[in-house]
């Protein structure tokens, strides 16, 4: 009996409350009767709500006691319906100004739209997730304004740029702060490679990227771009150049919640595209040289592409290795039949053939995620697999992420969450860099395909075992074989990034509240690097058909050798905020946040490497060192307090105004002198709320201005001198090194900077002013914002005179101001039945200028960024300097020499070279636009995204090497024939400027150029996005599992547009390894590329 009471209990209990669920069903429209796709539908008080579908339909289980809906859709009036017997209703709304959009602000805060005082941009993620992309700094490319987002190469999981309103810090770093669901995200990068492996090595340099691209797009709800000092106060010193807010995506809370199961999958494949124009008449050797190598004109162990014209004549090309015995008598020669057997080709132009080089990319992505939750319980779970094969050679970039997020109903006044975001990054690399002679320099793969003459086919060479293609048969004199490098010379990164974080917060009263919350960003990452060991025999080449000794021009080989290195960051957060918002009465709201913040902040580096080669070739460890190995670490800490505060009120609908302020307390200032205090306040006032402004089709008029201010606190470690324990004393390589200990004497070193106690904060004042127009309902939406920033007491290292035992002083010096204008626009052209069709734009320019770099009377001091860039003789000097008077990222170096307005030729017939240095323009663009489309019609959705932008300079790295080789196709300059330079001058024997009648050649011509002709515009304008989707309508799968299903077919970067005097790189790709500040910089650097791509995205 008692088991059949039981029973029956649980069947009544399964009936009662199979009856207590209720499903309200419905469809919302317009005025004029068509369906509102993608409206929002939320029951009451809670986060259980859905959207409707392409027929403006939707289906929402909502709680037995639920008593109405909110119903809203953007540029509509939001609307509340009662819920009454029916389990249907009919919604219309009304178009109107949407006052109580919602977006996020600092601290993730949610704000009505129209309560901000300061311009902010949100990113949906249906605008980030259009086509498959890498990172999330990637997918926002083009889609805010006055954002700059730059790429340090096309090389997998490079790094990412990402720098707003201009550059504001000289040497402090501009990259904005990201922070993924309140915890501030360590974006630092990694970089490696053959020679010093560090960042910012124009010769050598492999980039692992930052740790930003290792936070998964399918991941997140929306990102919100906070600009000024107004918005990013709350933030502290970290955030002065500005805030990316990441929000990513959780659960909802709602009785009898169905768990929601989405997959996704998406593949693609990558093509680079070449902006490098090589020419195709010319081949390897010295014939059209005008006599650089002698009388030879086809010598084929040579990378020039100054050879005879290409005429198809069989000729042999590779290299014959030979052997010599212990007199040093040539023997073992390869002889077949008497001859020397060798590979022989037309000399002939190969077709594609640096296209060639590269392989065919692929990215494969799969996600599934499950979201759910009940009455006290709301969870959304996520993982993905990434794995991209890069277009370079045996590189690669594997990714694992997982999410989770989970927030709990404890009781009716606390509720918990928390926050575990994973990444698990293996990628392998290949060596970057402009300079690809001998093994030492980590041989650059992609510089030295560009200086391989035409007639050389590259893709016969990834047979390196081939005795013509190994080291000894290999055609070039100054390299080995690419291909072997790459499959040999192994650098990997691995990598863990952890953003986590707990938090409580307690509900005192419904307008009362306070957050507690601890999080952490802990990423750690390991480098290994594996040097083969190799060795040259002496090798003849042909030279006109003869061989030829070209033995002495190549390195000995290679010992070997293996580094590894961990780096491990740390960060520790710890939040209390609270929260107040009121009604003072019928016409006045106010919000108050008030908080404390710490951040800890912890560092460790250890490295070791082998000394002197391998003992066993192919054993990689540093047990395995010829020598005692060296090992090195370095270590670090740093810790700031915060208390903050931010108060807005508003008045009715039309007058709203806020004020904040925070003082910082950093360890790296000086004792006694650690606090530094700044604010920020603005106003707003909604015209068209207060006034019939008579204007028609006027939905919106919104003025705002304010005013803030940011502090940035000095660098680790510049308050005292510092000494390094154990170091190096002479390092001609790995073969020879000097340093500390001496058996067991150990010694130290004090480093090359003094201290300074006395140090201040950077601090950056800006001001805006801005509007907001809304036409017909807010159909037509534009955002103008005039900024001006002015950023002083920069912390700038300052050369000091050797006599002090010091080179570099840091001191409080430098000022910079950027000023600019952003404009934004959203139109919605049509919204009818199944038919949506909207645009969207924006434009914005920033002036930045250098105001000073030390008080004085000196009108030109400057800064140097990056020295150096020149690596040929001939060509003078050029640096990227910060110079007073100019903006930051100005190059300096030789210029061509002008007199009335014509060029002036040397006495050999060549340009002259201005004989001191000169400013000759800087990396900042005149201005940056976009426009983009969506249309939705019956499912099918289209999308396309056009970027660009006018102006600015960049050093390409690849015009200079490729014309000094002769491989370029500006080389074939009048035919290579001689010619005299038109419409110049030379200076005659009696000081007077006359008409120059001297001849020259292609070739001597770019020997002598100035630096300032490595200088290209950067101006592009690319096809950044495009993607064409179809949605199953419902009853298609009615009454299967299956929620949604949408194919995808998806293009990015389909096709460019540059100025016609830019054949050599992509602008975008530059910045010399990392993130540094020394943009601008093309080295030869892997290209971008085309992709295209499918995706499939299952819901149930």
């Amino acid at each position: 009996m008692r088991r059949i009471l039981t029973t029956l209990t649980v069947l009544l209990a399964f009936v009662v409350a199979s009856y207590a669920q209720r499903e309200i069903s419905g469809k919302i429209a317009d005025e004029k009767g068509n369906a509102l796709i993608g409206a929002s539908v939320t029951e009451t008080g809670t986060n259980n709500g859905t959207i409707t579908d392409e027929n403006g339909m939707f289906s929402l289980q909502v709680s037995p006691g639920a008593k109405s809906l909110e119903v809203s859709y953007i540029g509509y009036s939001e609307r509340t319906i009662q819920l009454g017997v029916s389990n249907t209703v009919e919604v219309v709304l009304s178009e109107g100004v949407v006052l109580s959009e919602t977006v996020v602000t600092a601290l993730g805060l949610n704000r009505n739209k129209s309560d901000v005082v300061y311009a902010n941009q949100t990113v949906a993620n249906s605008e980030l997730n259009n086509i498959t992309n890498r990172s999330v700094l990637n997918a926002l490319q083009g889609k805010v304004a006055g954002v700059k987002i730059g790429q340090a190469s096309g090389a997998v999981g490079s790094s990412t740029r990402v720098v707003l309103r201009g550059e504001a810090s000289l040497t402090g770093g501009n990259n904005a702060l990201v922070v993924v669901d309140g915890v501030p995200l360590n974006n630092a990068s990694v970089s490696a490679g053959g020679g010093t492996g560090k960042a910012g090595d124009r010769d050598n340099y492999v980039d692992f990227g930052n740790r930003a691209n290792d936070i998964n797009p399918d991941d997140i709800e929306s990102v919100t771009v906070l600009k000024g000092p107004a918005a990013t106060s709350l933030y502290g010193s970290r955030g002065a150049s500005g805030v990316l807010l990441v929000t990513t995506k959780k659960g909802r809370f709602g009785k009898d919640l169905k768990p929601r199961v989405s997959i996704s999958s998406s593949f693609s494949r990558e093509k680079v595209y070449l902006v490098m124009k090589q020419q195709d008449k010319f081949g390897s050797g010295y014939a059209s040289c005008n006599g650089c190598g002698g009388g030879t004109e086809i010598f084929m162990g040579e990378n020039f592409g100054w050879g005879a014209p290409l005429d198809g004549r069989l000729i042999p090309w590779t290299a014959a290795p030979v052997f010599e015995d212990e007199d040093g008598h040539l023997i073992n020669l390869p002889l077949t039949n008497g001859k020397i057997e060798q590979l022989s080709r037309p000399y002939s132009a190969v077709k594609n053939n640096l296209q060639n080089f590269f392989d065919i990319g692929q990215t494969n992505r799969n996600n599934i995620s499950l979201e759910g939750g009940g009455e006290n319980l709301a969870y959304f779970i996520s993982f993905t697999n990434f794995n991209n094969t890069g277009v370079v050679p045996s590189t690669n970039y594997y990714k694992n992420n997982i999410l989770m997020n989970v927030s709990a109903k404890l009781s009716s006044k606390l509720t918990s969450s928390f926050s575990f975001n994973y990444a698990k990054i293996n990628q392998r690399g290949a060596t970057e860099g402009g300079y690809p002679f001998g093994y030492s320099s980590g041989t650059p793969a992609y510089s030295f395909a560009l200086q391989t003459p035409i007639n050389i086919p590259l893709n016969e060479l990834r047979d390196y075992n081939s005795p013509y293609h190994d080291f000894n048969g290999f055609y070039g004199q100054y390299s080995i074989n690419p291909y072997y490098i790459l499959d040999n010379q192994v650098v990997r990164n691995n990598v863990d990034n952890l953003v986590a974080s707990t938090e409580l917060v307690y509900a005192f009263t419904e307008k009362l509240k306070l957050k507690g919350r601890v999080s952490t960003n802990f990423s750690n990452s390991n480098v290994t690097e594996n040097n083969p060991v190799f060795r040259y025999n002496r090798a003849l080449s042909w030279s006109d058909g003869v061989l030829s000794d070209f033995n002495s021009a190549r390195d000995n080989g290679s010992l070997g050798g293996y580094k590894e290195s961990s780096n491990k960051l740390v960060d520790l957060n710890y939040d209390l905020i609270g929260t107040y918002d009121t009604k003072l009465s019928e016409d006045f709201k106010l919000g108050v946040v008030a908080g404390f913040n710490s951040i800890e902040q912890q560092g460790r580096a250890v490295a070791g490497s082998t000394v002197g080669g391998l003992i066993i070739p192919g054993f990689y460890d540093l047990s395995n060192s010829a020598e005692t190995p060296r090992a090195e670490s370095s270590n670090f800490k740093y810790r700031l307090y915060g208390v903050y505060a931010n108060a807005s009120l508003g008045y009715k609908d039309w007058l709203f105004g806020e004020v904040s302020a925070r003082n910082d307390w950093s360890s790296t200032l000086p004792k006694g002198n650690r606090g530094f205090f700044y604010q920020a306040g603005g106003v707003s006032v909604i015209l068209s709320n207060l006034f019939d402004l008579k204007i028609p089709n006027l939905s919106l008029l919104k003025l705002r201005t304010n005013i803030g201010t940011a502090g940035k606190d000095a660098p680790r470690y510049r308050l005292n001198s510092y000494y390094e324990f154990n170091p190096l004393l002479v390092n001609l390589g790995d073969d020879y090194q000097i340093r500390f200990p001496f058996g067991s004497i150990p010694g130290a070193t004090k480093l090359s900077r003094i201290g300074n106690p006395d140090l201040k904060p950077e601090l950056s004042t800006t001001y805006e002013f801005g509007a907001d127009l809304g036409f017909f309902g807010d159909r037509i939406l534009l955002e103008y914002t005039y900024y001006i920033m002015d950023s002083k007491n920069q912390i700038v290292d300052v050369n000091i005179p050797w006599s002090s035992g010091y080179s570099v002083v840091p001191l409080n010096i430098g000022r910079m101001e950027n000023k600019g204008n952003e404009l934004a626009l959203k139109v919605t052209l049509m919204q009818k039945n199944d038919f949506s069709l909207k645009v969207f734009g924006s434009y914005s320019n920033n002036k930045n200028i250098v105001k000073t770099i030390i008080e004085n009377d000196n009108p030109h001091d400057e800064l140097n960024i990056f020295s150096g860039l020149v690596h040929f003789s001939g060509h003078g000097s050029l640096n990227m300097v910060a110079a007073e008077g100019q903006p930051f990222g100005t190059f300096k170096g030789t210029n061509f020499v002008y007199q009335d307005g014509k060029l002036v030729a040397d006495g050999t017939g060549n340009t002259k070279q201005s004989s001191s240095l000169e400013y000759l323009g800087s990396t900042q663009p005149k201005f940056l636009a976009n426009f983009g489309t969506s249309l939705n019609w019956k499912g099918i959705g289209f999308n396309f995204l056009l970027e660009g932008r006018k102006g600015g300079l960049f050093f390409s790295g690849s015009k200079l090497s490729s014309e000094f080789n002769g491989t370029a196709s500006t080389t074939l300059l009048n035919d290579r024939k001689a010619f005299v330079l038109e419409n110049t001058l030379v200076l005659d024997d009696n000081g007077n400027y006359v008409t120059n009648t001297r001849e020259t050649s292609a070739y001597n011509y770019f020997k002598g150029l100035p630096a300032a002709a490595y200088l290209v515009d950067g101006s592009y304008l690319k096809l950044r996005e495009v993607a064409v989707s179809y949605t199953l309508p419902t009853s298609v799968y009615r009454g299967n599992f299956f929620k949604g299903i949408t194919f995808s077919l998806y293009g990015k970067n389909l096709m460019y547009w540059l100025p016609s005097s830019n054949t050599f790189a992509d602008p975008e790709v530059g910045g010399v390894g990392g993130n540094s500040d020394a943009n601008g910089i093309e080295t030869s650097s892997t290209p971008s590329q085309r992709s295209y791509g499918i995706e499939v995205r299952l819901k149930f």
